[in-house]
């Protein structure tokens, strides 16, 4: 009842015109519609009646392939994803409450020794705390206070308690310290359960590397071997994620069955996977009798079930994005609609003018390489059923899209995609011949007309992808690879205006952006979003370009006459004001959501500072001198945000600039910084990752910086009269 209650309401709706779907609906209406679509067009070519046979039953006849078919085998698959399961790592996190707690350890034993000192020498003498001296303890009273200390790890040995009641204050807090500074500096590392023998080994040793007396290091190894802990715990829920994961991406096990090769012979008695052939060839014959394009209606629907799966599976963001959805539908539909126009003709060359890897190359510059490779796959299967299942087909569609996906993975300009349909064309070229040698036609004149559509192929697909290119990133909103080469060009209004109203700004845009691209391209991130992004951070200090030290060349600092809250507001508006500024010049999303995030949440210190000490009195809340944020959610973002932080400290430190481990240790400084303050967390960036960005930061940095070579005076001279005589 309620859902016809639901229905109801919903069809009131409608027909009122006040009814607006949800994404979720939406979605659904266009799968379903993309999936009739589809079906539409490949289902017109009608199927041959197939055959009924049961598992277990003789088959009375010889049964062959009357194409070739590749499909998934089951059993086969589930033996690899148990593999895959049993090889996958486990997965061990950090608990911190392990630091603290040993941390708290030592200290507690050391505070119950001296404490344990004051009262006997309170109670035995009546001595104040200055005259106590411990070395006059006895062996026997040593022993008899040990065993009234509670709460010290019974694993360390009494002898090392008794020498520590019979050492003076001093030389316990020497002692103390210096087992903690060991403790602290092993616990900064890794430390799983399974490596704490290997870990004592190395405490023992560096304990007894220490200029103590033997007494004492043997009392320290005692306290760190029997209190060291690790500090890695296997998370279960994580792990079992992990395998689950793992499993996912195991790709299925294939089987194929080759044109003419007999699956089953008459007298055998018919198998499970024999049965899964003849489905497969669309040979066995259901219990009711369909109509004929039943059969390739279940092959759209799986393939698409498929292709819907992996994106809800392993892309999300394209799975909630239907804007997105619909441009890979559009795509598909687009192309079979065009091969559809082609096998009208039924020319024996139509097979070779499919311009199926147009398809492959917009989705990789518009949204992601790995998509258009799965989607290339897909595509080329639902190719298929228009040529009779023609192999030929098949692999053109799969390996010419492939190319075109490679030669479009980094785009520089757009001529860059002429050159992938030239190449697209040469591939053909090569795989067409090679398809017809190995096959039963040997017509030279054939193989020659073959090759030239193959050519003219990819001639199409330049055209195409070239034509369609601006009007879907306009009807989709997204931004390409040529959008974001064109938005670098300095002619652009906004960086014009950048270099004329704020032109320190500019120049160290251009640095970060330098330093950004080369970061990113290191860590296989997208380069030219960085590099992009990087040149439009920072337009919103156009709007009070002065307040900034990037343009204030020695002049006034307005600073000196506002306050510190006033001047932190001025420091954070100038992201918002560049989000607004954006958003009025129509820049892409990716490029706005940059310039949200290059400050994070970060702490304005210098004026927070200022603030504290102008306020001794009153309490500053933090939170006003920090930016708006959110963090950095995408690994480009992050690194214009440590370009940006590493610039500008190079830039304003008073040290010698061409002293290389004076640069990296201030840049690898700086990024430790950030990535202890959390300001990381959200961007995908792993320690590997920052690892070679500092690196790559000092390699421009230091390139930047680098000392200038002196002309000898001499030379000098010799330039300057040629230069007075020119």
């Amino acid at each position: 009842m309620k859902f016809f209650s639901r229905f109801n309401k919903t069809f009131k709706k409608i027909k009122k015109g006040h009814y607006s779907p949800s994404p979720k609906t939406r979605r659904i209406i266009w799968g379903i519609l993309f999936f009739v679509i589809v079906t539409m067009i490949l289902t017109i070519n009608l199927i041959p009646n197939r055959i009924d046979l049961k598992s277990g039953q003789v088959s009375k006849v010889d049964i062959t392939a009357p194409r070739t078919v590749t499909f998934i085998d089951q059993k086969k698959t589930e033996q690899l994803k148990q593999s895959a399961a049993e090889a996958a790592p486990k997965v061990y996190e950090e608990d911190s409450n392990v630091n603290i707690k040993i941390e708290e350890e030592i200290k507690s034993i050391f505070n119950k020794i001296k404490i344990k000192q004051q009262e006997y020498f309170k109670t035995k003498s009546g001595q104040e705390e200055q005259n106590i001296n411990p070395t006059t303890i006895s062996d026997n009273n040593a022993k008899i206070l040990v065993r009234q200390i509670d709460g010290i790890s019974a694993g360390i040995e009494e002898s090392s308690l008794q020498k520590l009641i019979q050492t003076e204050v001093s030389k316990l807090n020497q002692l103390e310290s210096t087992i903690q500074e060991i403790m602290d500096k092993q616990l900064q590392k890794r430390i799983l359960p399974g490596d704490i023998p290997s870990v004592r080994v190395g405490l023992r040793q560096e304990v007894m590397d220490l200029d103590y007396d033997r007494s004492y290091r043997l009392i320290a190894a005692d306290i760190l071997l029997n209190l060291i802990e690790a500090n890695m715990f296997l998370n279960e829920e994580a792990t079992a994620a992990r395998r689950e994961e793992t499993i996912a991406q195991v790709e299925p096990a294939k089987r194929t069955v080759r044109q003419g090769e007999i699956i089953i012979r008459k007298g055998d008695v018919v198998q499970p996977e024999d049965i899964r052939a003849l489905e497969e060839l669309g040979l066995q014959k259901p219990q009711v009798n369909y109509l004929n394009f039943i059969g390739i209606l279940l092959i759209v629907l799986i393939i698409i079930l498929l292709l819907a799966i992996y994106i809800y599976m392993y892309r999300p963001d394209i799975w909630e994005d239907n804007q997105r959805l619909l441009l890979i539908e559009l795509l598909i539909v687009v192309v079979i609609a065009l091969a559809k126009i082609i096998s009208i003709f039924q020319s024996p060359y139509a097979n070779y003018l499919v311009p199926a890897a147009v398809a492959s190359i917009l989705i990789t510059v518009l949204l992601d390489r790995n998509l258009a490779v799965v989607t290339t796959i897909f595509l080329s299967l639902l190719l298929a059923p228009l040529f009779n299942f023609d192999l030929h087909v098949v692999m053109l569609s799969f390996l010419g899209g492939l190319v075109g996906i490679y030669s479009v993975s980094k785009v520089t300009e757009r001529g860059d995609l002429v050159r992938a349909g030239f190449y697209v064309s040469l591939v053909h070229a090569f795989i067409i011949t090679g398809l017809i040698i190995v096959g039963p036609i040997r017509d030279w004149v054939f193989l020659l007309w073959a090759v030239g559509s193959g050519i003219l192929n990819g001639v199409l697909v330049a055209i195409l992808a070239n034509g369609l290119l601006p009007y879907l990133e306009s009807l989709f909103d997204l931004t390409s690879s040529v959008k974001l080469l064109e938005l670098s060009n300095a002619s652009q209004p906004l960086l014009k205006r950048l270099l004329v109203e704020a032109p320190g700004s500019y120049h160290h845009s251009v640095i970060v952006g330098n330093l950004a691209e080369t970061a990113a391209d290191d860590i296989g991130a997208d380069s030219l979003l960085a590099r992009v992004g990087a040149y439009y951070h920072d337009i919103g200090k156009m709007k009070r370009p002065y307040f900034f030290t990037d343009n204030q060349f020695g002049g006034e600092n307005p600073h000196d006459k506002t306050s510190p809250n006033l001047s932190s507001l001025i420091i954070k508006s100038h992201v918002k004001d560049g989000v607004e500024l954006a958003r009025e010049n129509k820049l892409p999303q990716i490029i706005i959501d940059i310039i949200k995030q290059h400050h994070g949440t970060n702490l304005i210190s210098y004026f927070y500072q200022q603030a504290l000490q102008e306020n001794k009195h009153r309490d500053v809340e933090k939170s006003d001198f920090r930016y708006d944020g959110p963090k950095p959610q995408t690994r480009e973002a992050a690194i214009i945000m440590l370009a940006d932080i590493v610039e500008a400290a190079v830039r304003s430190k008073k040290f010698d600039k061409h002293n290389h481990n004076r640069i990296e240790g201030l840049v690898r400084g700086l990024i430790r910084d950030k990535l202890i303050e959390n300001q990381l967390d959200e961007s995908d960036l792993t320690l590997k990752d920052l690892e070679i960005i500092g690196s790559s930061f000092v390699k421009v940095l230091t390139g930047i910086y680098h000392q200038r070579v002196e002309y000898p005076e001499n030379l000098l001279k010799e330039m300057q009269r040629n230069d007075k005589s020119d």
